[in-house]
Protein backbone atom coordinates (compact mmCIF):
# COMPACT_ATOMS: atom_id res chain seq x y z
CA UNK A 1 0.00 0.00 0.00
CA UNK A 2 1.39 3.56 -0.97
CA UNK A 3 0.60 6.73 0.36
CA UNK A 4 -1.81 8.04 -2.52
CA UNK A 5 -3.94 5.01 -1.16
CA UNK A 6 -3.58 5.84 2.94
CA UNK A 7 -4.22 9.12 1.98
CA UNK A 8 -7.60 8.68 -0.09
CA UNK A 9 -9.88 9.81 2.83
CA UNK A 10 -8.28 13.58 2.16
CA UNK A 11 -7.51 13.28 -1.22
CA UNK A 12 -9.58 16.42 -2.27
CA UNK A 13 -7.69 18.63 0.32
CA UNK A 14 -4.42 17.19 -0.13
CA UNK A 15 -4.94 18.73 -3.67
CA UNK A 16 -6.12 21.78 -2.24
CA UNK A 17 -2.95 21.43 -0.07
CA UNK A 18 -0.78 20.87 -2.91
CA UNK A 19 -2.20 23.17 -5.35
CA UNK A 20 -1.93 26.36 -2.75
CA UNK A 21 1.77 24.93 -2.03
CA UNK A 22 2.91 25.85 -5.26
CA UNK A 23 0.50 29.02 -5.70
CA UNK A 24 2.09 30.49 -2.59
CA UNK A 25 5.57 30.02 -3.22
CA UNK A 26 5.30 31.64 -6.85
CA UNK A 27 8.08 35.03 -6.83
CA UNK A 28 6.96 38.55 -7.64
CA UNK A 29 10.06 38.41 -9.78
CA UNK A 30 9.66 35.56 -13.03
CA UNK A 31 14.14 35.28 -12.66
CA UNK A 32 13.40 33.28 -9.80
CA UNK A 33 10.71 31.11 -11.55
CA UNK A 34 13.12 27.90 -12.22
CA UNK A 35 13.58 27.81 -8.44
CA UNK A 36 10.03 27.27 -8.12
CA UNK A 37 9.71 24.77 -10.93
CA UNK A 38 12.76 22.87 -9.57
CA UNK A 39 11.64 22.53 -5.99
CA UNK A 40 8.21 21.07 -7.79
CA UNK A 41 10.12 18.42 -8.33
CA UNK A 42 11.13 17.76 -5.09
CA UNK A 43 7.33 16.26 -4.12
CA UNK A 44 7.73 13.52 -1.93
CA UNK A 45 5.23 11.63 0.56
CA UNK A 46 3.40 15.13 1.87
CA UNK A 47 3.32 13.32 5.36
CA UNK A 48 2.96 16.47 7.43
CA UNK A 49 0.10 17.98 5.73
CA UNK A 50 -1.22 14.58 6.19
CA UNK A 51 -0.85 14.09 9.56
CA UNK A 52 -2.54 17.54 9.95
CA UNK A 53 -5.91 16.94 7.97
CA UNK A 54 -6.16 13.50 9.14
CA UNK A 55 -5.53 14.77 12.87
CA UNK A 56 -8.16 17.52 12.88
CA UNK A 57 -10.92 14.79 10.73
CA UNK A 58 -10.33 12.10 13.87
CA UNK A 59 -11.12 15.01 16.11
CA UNK A 60 -14.29 16.56 13.73
CA UNK A 61 -14.29 18.29 10.82
CA UNK A 62 -11.81 20.41 8.97
CA UNK A 63 -11.87 24.33 8.75
CA UNK A 64 -10.22 26.26 5.98
CA UNK A 65 -7.19 27.22 8.18
CA UNK A 66 -6.45 23.34 7.98
CA UNK A 67 -5.17 24.35 4.47
CA UNK A 68 -2.95 26.79 5.53
CA UNK A 69 -1.50 24.80 8.56
CA UNK A 70 -0.65 21.88 5.87
CA UNK A 71 1.20 24.11 3.69
CA UNK A 72 2.93 25.78 6.14
CA UNK A 73 4.24 23.08 7.83
CA UNK A 74 5.17 22.00 4.34
CA UNK A 75 7.02 24.66 3.36
CA UNK A 76 8.93 24.26 6.59
CA UNK A 77 10.01 20.69 6.25
CA UNK A 78 11.07 21.46 2.62
CA UNK A 79 12.96 24.32 3.59
CA UNK A 80 14.63 21.98 6.20
CA UNK A 81 15.53 19.31 3.21
CA UNK A 82 17.22 22.18 0.84
CA UNK A 83 19.67 23.05 4.16
CA UNK A 84 20.21 19.40 4.76
CA UNK A 85 21.41 18.76 1.46
CA UNK A 86 23.91 21.79 2.24
CA UNK A 87 25.36 20.12 4.69
CA UNK A 88 25.13 16.56 3.67
CA UNK A 89 26.58 17.63 0.54
CA UNK A 90 23.78 15.47 -1.30
CA UNK A 91 23.79 15.80 -5.12
CA UNK A 92 20.48 14.07 -5.56
CA UNK A 93 17.18 14.64 -3.85
CA UNK A 94 13.59 13.04 -4.48
CA UNK A 95 15.15 11.77 -8.11
CA UNK A 96 16.28 15.33 -9.00
CA UNK A 97 19.49 16.80 -8.67
CA UNK A 98 19.11 18.62 -5.36
CA UNK A 99 19.24 22.69 -5.42
CA UNK A 100 22.77 22.91 -3.75
CA UNK A 101 24.27 20.53 -6.64
CA UNK A 102 22.38 22.32 -9.00
CA UNK A 103 22.77 26.11 -8.05
CA UNK A 104 25.79 26.01 -4.97
CA UNK A 105 25.07 27.00 -1.78
CA UNK A 106 23.81 30.20 -1.48
CA UNK A 107 20.93 30.16 -3.46
CA UNK A 108 19.90 27.14 -1.84
CA UNK A 109 20.76 28.51 1.86
CA UNK A 110 18.87 31.41 0.71
CA UNK A 111 16.25 29.90 -1.24
CA UNK A 112 15.88 27.35 2.27
CA UNK A 113 15.26 30.59 4.20
CA UNK A 114 12.79 31.94 1.44
CA UNK A 115 10.60 28.58 1.91
CA UNK A 116 10.71 29.46 6.03
CA UNK A 117 9.48 33.12 5.38
CA UNK A 118 6.77 32.44 3.17
CA UNK A 119 5.49 29.50 5.22
CA UNK A 120 5.59 32.41 8.29
CA UNK A 121 4.10 34.77 6.30
CA UNK A 122 0.81 32.36 5.60
CA UNK A 123 0.77 31.72 9.74
CA UNK A 124 1.55 35.22 10.72
CA UNK A 125 -2.19 35.76 7.88
CA UNK A 126 -4.21 33.31 10.71
CA UNK A 127 -3.42 35.71 13.56
CA UNK A 128 -3.34 32.78 15.56
CA UNK A 129 -1.32 33.04 18.51
CA UNK A 130 -1.15 29.58 19.18
CA UNK A 131 0.12 28.24 15.77
CA UNK A 132 2.50 30.91 15.65
CA UNK A 133 4.06 29.85 18.78
CA UNK A 134 4.14 25.81 18.51
CA UNK A 135 5.12 26.51 14.90
CA UNK A 136 8.44 28.90 15.90
CA UNK A 137 9.18 26.45 19.02
CA UNK A 138 9.71 23.61 16.83
CA UNK A 139 11.77 25.09 14.01
CA UNK A 140 13.66 26.35 17.26
CA UNK A 141 13.77 22.53 18.35
CA UNK A 142 14.61 21.23 14.89
CA UNK A 143 17.55 23.43 14.11
CA UNK A 144 18.71 22.36 18.09
CA UNK A 145 18.69 18.79 17.06
CA UNK A 146 20.72 19.23 13.80
CA UNK A 147 23.18 21.50 15.82
CA UNK A 148 23.33 18.59 18.54
CA UNK A 149 24.02 15.65 15.61
CA UNK A 150 26.77 18.30 14.00
CA UNK A 151 28.64 18.84 17.23
CA UNK A 152 28.87 15.27 18.04
CA UNK A 153 30.01 13.50 14.85
CA UNK A 154 32.37 10.82 15.24
CA UNK A 155 31.52 10.77 18.87
CA UNK A 156 31.20 6.97 19.18
CA UNK A 157 30.17 7.47 22.74
CA UNK A 158 26.74 8.62 21.52
CA UNK A 159 24.29 6.59 22.92
CA UNK A 160 20.89 5.43 21.78
CA UNK A 161 18.95 7.50 24.32
CA UNK A 162 21.22 10.75 22.70
CA UNK A 163 20.42 9.73 19.29
CA UNK A 164 16.44 9.16 19.86
CA UNK A 165 16.94 12.48 21.60
CA UNK A 166 18.02 14.09 18.60
CA UNK A 167 16.14 12.31 16.30
CA UNK A 168 13.06 13.59 18.28
CA UNK A 169 14.19 16.98 18.09
CA UNK A 170 15.21 17.53 14.01
CA UNK A 171 12.80 15.38 12.49
CA UNK A 172 9.73 13.67 15.09
CA UNK A 173 9.15 17.45 16.51
CA UNK A 174 7.86 19.09 13.24
CA UNK A 175 5.19 15.71 13.11
CA UNK A 176 3.80 15.63 16.58
CA UNK A 177 3.51 20.06 16.07
CA UNK A 178 1.77 19.01 12.76
CA UNK A 179 -0.44 16.20 14.49
CA UNK A 180 -1.76 18.70 17.41
CA UNK A 181 -2.41 21.54 14.96
CA UNK A 182 -4.79 19.49 13.27
CA UNK A 183 -6.48 18.40 16.10
CA UNK A 184 -5.95 21.88 18.04
CA UNK A 185 -7.93 23.78 15.27
CA UNK A 186 -10.22 21.08 14.94
CA UNK A 187 -11.40 21.65 18.63
CA UNK A 188 -9.44 19.25 20.07
CA UNK A 189 -9.18 19.52 24.22
CA UNK A 190 -5.54 19.21 25.70
CA UNK A 191 -6.05 15.60 26.60
CA UNK A 192 -6.90 14.81 22.63
CA UNK A 193 -4.17 17.75 21.39
CA UNK A 194 -1.37 15.70 23.74
CA UNK A 195 -2.85 12.08 22.24
CA UNK A 196 -2.48 13.53 18.39
CA UNK A 197 0.94 15.01 19.53
CA UNK A 198 2.52 12.29 21.25
CA UNK A 199 1.42 10.04 18.00
CA UNK A 200 3.07 11.97 15.44
CA UNK A 201 6.09 12.03 17.89
CA UNK A 202 6.65 8.30 18.01
CA UNK A 203 5.83 8.39 14.02
CA UNK A 204 8.25 10.91 13.38
CA UNK A 205 10.81 8.77 15.47
CA UNK A 206 10.41 5.80 13.79
CA UNK A 207 10.14 7.18 10.13
CA UNK A 208 13.91 8.65 11.09
CA UNK A 209 15.04 5.24 12.03
CA UNK A 210 14.48 3.62 8.93
CA UNK A 211 15.66 6.58 7.24
CA UNK A 212 18.79 5.96 8.72
CA UNK A 213 18.58 1.69 8.29
CA UNK A 214 17.89 2.70 4.35
CA UNK A 215 21.06 4.95 4.28
CA UNK A 216 22.79 1.88 4.38
CA UNK A 217 20.82 -0.76 3.07
CA UNK A 218 18.51 1.14 0.32
CA UNK A 219 19.02 1.31 -3.51
CA UNK A 220 19.85 4.42 -4.20
CA UNK A 221 17.84 4.57 -7.18
CA UNK A 222 15.00 3.30 -5.85
CA UNK A 223 15.25 5.94 -2.56
CA UNK A 224 15.36 8.69 -4.63
CA UNK A 225 18.56 10.81 -2.88
CA UNK A 226 22.01 10.20 -2.05
CA UNK A 227 23.06 7.46 0.54
CA UNK A 228 25.63 6.98 2.58
CA UNK A 229 25.48 10.69 3.57
CA UNK A 230 25.85 9.89 7.43
CA UNK A 231 28.82 7.99 7.50
CA UNK A 232 30.56 10.64 4.75
CA UNK A 233 29.71 13.39 7.56
CA UNK A 234 30.51 11.36 10.54
CA UNK A 235 26.86 10.76 11.67
CA UNK A 236 26.19 8.23 14.35
CA UNK A 237 23.18 6.63 13.60
CA UNK A 238 21.03 3.86 15.66
CA UNK A 239 22.92 0.82 13.16
CA UNK A 240 26.01 2.36 13.95
CA UNK A 241 25.36 3.26 17.94
CA UNK A 242 24.52 -0.79 17.77
CA UNK A 243 27.24 -2.13 16.25
CA UNK A 244 29.54 0.07 18.12
CA UNK A 245 27.93 -0.28 21.52
CA UNK A 246 27.78 -4.64 20.72
CA UNK A 247 31.82 -4.49 20.37
CA UNK A 248 34.39 -4.32 22.92
CA UNK A 249 35.93 -1.23 23.85
CA UNK A 250 39.13 -2.26 22.55
CA UNK A 251 37.64 -3.01 19.16
CA UNK A 252 36.05 0.59 18.86
CA UNK A 253 38.27 2.92 18.01
CA UNK A 254 39.59 0.44 15.31
CA UNK A 255 35.64 -0.10 14.13
CA UNK A 256 35.51 3.88 14.17
CA UNK A 257 38.44 4.13 12.40
CA UNK A 258 36.93 1.63 9.51
CA UNK A 259 34.00 3.88 9.48
CA UNK A 260 34.88 7.05 9.36
CA UNK A 261 38.26 7.41 7.71
CA UNK A 262 39.50 6.43 4.07
CA UNK A 263 37.27 5.94 0.64
CA UNK A 264 34.01 4.78 1.42
CA UNK A 265 33.40 3.32 -1.42
CA UNK A 266 36.11 0.97 -1.02
CA UNK A 267 35.38 -0.38 2.53
CA UNK A 268 31.14 -0.54 2.28
CA UNK A 269 30.90 -4.30 2.08
CA UNK A 270 32.71 -4.29 5.05
CA UNK A 271 31.08 -1.93 6.94
CA UNK A 272 27.36 -3.87 5.89
CA UNK A 273 29.14 -7.16 6.37
CA UNK A 274 30.16 -5.67 10.46
CA UNK A 275 26.87 -4.09 10.58
CA UNK A 276 24.81 -7.79 9.22
CA UNK A 277 26.96 -10.05 11.57
CA UNK A 278 25.86 -8.17 14.79
CA UNK A 279 21.92 -7.75 13.89
CA UNK A 280 22.35 -3.79 13.96
CA UNK A 281 20.29 -2.91 11.53
CA UNK A 282 17.51 -5.52 12.50
CA UNK A 283 18.29 -4.32 15.72
CA UNK A 284 17.08 -0.64 14.39
CA UNK A 285 14.11 -2.19 12.50
CA UNK A 286 12.84 -3.26 15.74
CA UNK A 287 13.33 -0.37 17.68
CA UNK A 288 11.22 1.60 14.63
CA UNK A 289 8.65 -1.79 14.82
CA UNK A 290 8.28 -1.37 18.69
CA UNK A 291 7.93 2.77 18.32
CA UNK A 292 5.57 2.23 15.88
CA UNK A 293 3.33 0.26 17.92
CA UNK A 294 3.55 2.59 21.04
CA UNK A 295 1.96 5.38 18.23
CA UNK A 296 -1.01 2.78 17.53
CA UNK A 297 -2.06 2.30 20.71
CA UNK A 298 -1.75 5.94 21.81
CA UNK A 299 -4.58 6.65 19.02
CA UNK A 300 -6.61 3.59 20.41
CA UNK A 301 -9.09 5.00 22.38
CA UNK A 302 -9.83 7.54 18.55
CA UNK A 303 -13.25 6.34 17.65
CA UNK A 304 -13.20 4.16 14.82
CA UNK A 305 -13.02 5.98 11.73
CA UNK A 306 -11.53 6.25 8.23
CA UNK A 307 -9.35 8.92 9.52
CA UNK A 308 -8.19 6.84 11.94
CA UNK A 309 -7.38 3.30 9.84
CA UNK A 310 -5.13 5.66 7.78
CA UNK A 311 -3.27 6.96 10.90
CA UNK A 312 -3.35 3.07 11.68
CA UNK A 313 -1.84 2.27 8.19
CA UNK A 314 0.70 5.39 7.94
CA UNK A 315 2.14 3.82 11.23
CA UNK A 316 2.47 0.36 9.10
CA UNK A 317 3.44 1.59 5.79
CA UNK A 318 6.28 3.59 7.67
CA UNK A 319 8.09 0.29 8.57
CA UNK A 320 7.37 -1.42 4.98
CA UNK A 321 8.65 1.59 2.98
CA UNK A 322 11.95 1.09 1.13
CA UNK A 323 12.07 4.94 0.00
Amino acid sequence: METEDIFASIEPLMDEVEARFYKELQPQNNSLADLVVHISKYKGKRLRPALTLLSGKCISDTAPQHIDLAVVVEMVHTATLVHDDIIDEAAMRRHVESMNSKWGREISILFGDYLFSRGFTILSALDSQIATLLLSQTVNTMCEGELIQLKRRYDVGLSEEDYIDIIEKKTASLCATSCRLGATFAGANHKLSEMMSNYGLKIGTAFQIIDDCLDFMGDEDEVGKSLNTDIKKGKLTLPLIRLVHQLPVSKRESTKELIFKGHLDEKKDAIVELLTEHDAVEYAFDRARSIVKQAQDVIAPLPDSQYKTALIELADYIIARKK
